[in-house]
């Protein structure tokens, strides 16, 4: 399993503000969900990341989502720089 590393993207002249969740095996930018606060902002971006990872998976291997190991809770924690790293449990 991988760490997975969530961050806050401020807004651009052409974008809004983001939070992007990442891990080697791949990265999902989702704009700023305004409806959460805290590290709830963050966790909704993992939600997101994660369940991708569940259907890729589901598409390419035919492996249930019930079975599929990136289908499980995790833990969320900050870091000094103000980003977030969540782990799975």
């Amino acid at each position: 399993m991988q760490a997975i590393h969530s961050k806050y993207l401020p807004a651009t002249d052409t974008r809004g503000s983001r939070i992007k969740a990442s891990c080697e095996r791949g990265s999902l930018t989702i704009p700023y969900p305004h409806e959460l606060s805290g590290d709830e902002v963050h966790r909704e971006a993992v939600r997101q990341l994660l369940e991708r990872f569940v259907s890729e998976d589901w598409q390419e291997r035919s492996e249930a989502p019930s079975r599929n190991p990136w289908k499980r809770e995790f833990v969320t924690g900050g870091l000094p720089d103000g980003t977030f790293a969540h782990v799975l449990l």
